[in-house]
């Protein structure tokens, strides 16, 4: 049965793969290379899923948890284009708190579903908050640290007429949350219109009941919005420390 999952699946994509190739469209390897590296990715997180299911201990749990959010703020940062050694701790602490957070209250919520804290509910709520951090993370940050860049007048304005370093950083603050936020909210907004709910259709698959499958799919996008705001307001606030020299004066961000 697996075996022929795996062949039908690489079926589907061997059709629009030779469909760019007749039509002579440039991005067919770019396409082989993103399929190439799904497969890697996903055999070794399926690895190492089985090897935490398998053993079942708390420490091999921890420490897959662990990896999974210290891997995720790495990205995070790295899809911000900024430094690993000033930034990766405040986004670390970011991702602590709001995985640690919001998940143990997503994981209270299932508990009707599932034991408390549960492997089969704690591995996959850590890892679809801690995924979806990844991506809204890097933009956040990507967002405040160019805008400081560029526009540090009006941050050096502020302070000049008697701001305080917070309210100096108001600004830069309000277009951070929203990049932040508004790819949680459209997705939200285009449940089932625009955006395919995978994980109801997922789960009814499974032979979940409909409520049920309905009731977990809008739990999980309701902590997928609150670990993303929350992540980035913690990882701002920490990196106040890291990013601003004694004077108050942006450090630059060097690689």
């Amino acid at each position: 049965m697996n075996y022929q999952l795996l062949g039908i699946s690489l079926l589907l994509l061997a059709v629009p793969l030779y469909l760019l190739h007749i039509y002579k469209v440039r991005l067919l390897p770019r396409a082989l290379r993103a399929i190439l590296k799904m497969f890697i990715y996903l055999a070794v997180t399926g690895l190492c899923v089985k090897a935490v299911f398998a053993y079942s201990h708390w420490a091999i749990t921890t420490l897959w948890i662990l990896l999974m959010i210290c891997l995720g703020a790495s990205l995070s940062v790295s899809k911000g284009r900024l430094s690993q050694q000033r930034f990766f701790l405040p986004v670390l602490a970011g991702i602590v708190v709001a995985v640690g957070a919001v998940g143990a209250m997503t994981l209270l919520a299932l508990k009707s579903l599932y034991a408390p804290f549960d492997l089969r509910c704690l591995v996959p709520v850590v890892g679809i908050l801690t995924g979806t951090i990844i991506e809204t993370n890097g933009r956040a940050l990507s967002t405040y640290y160019a805008g400081l860049a560029h526009h540090n007048q009006l941050y050096y304005y502020m302070l000049g007429n008697g701001a305080t370093h917070g309210q100096a950083l108001e600004h830069f603050v309000h277009r951070a949350l929203e990049r932040a936020a508004l790819p949680c909210i459209s997705n939200m907004a285009l449940q089932v219109v625009g955006v395919t709910p995978l994980l109801l259709w997922g789960m009814l698959l499974a032979g979940t009941d409909i409520l049920t499958a309905f009731y977990v799919q809008i739990l999980l996008l309701a902590a997928m919005f609150c670990t993303s705001v929350v992540s980035v307001v913690v990882t701002l606030l920490v990196a106040r420390r890291f990013a601003f020299d004694a004077y108050l004066r942006l450090k630059q961000n060097k690689q």
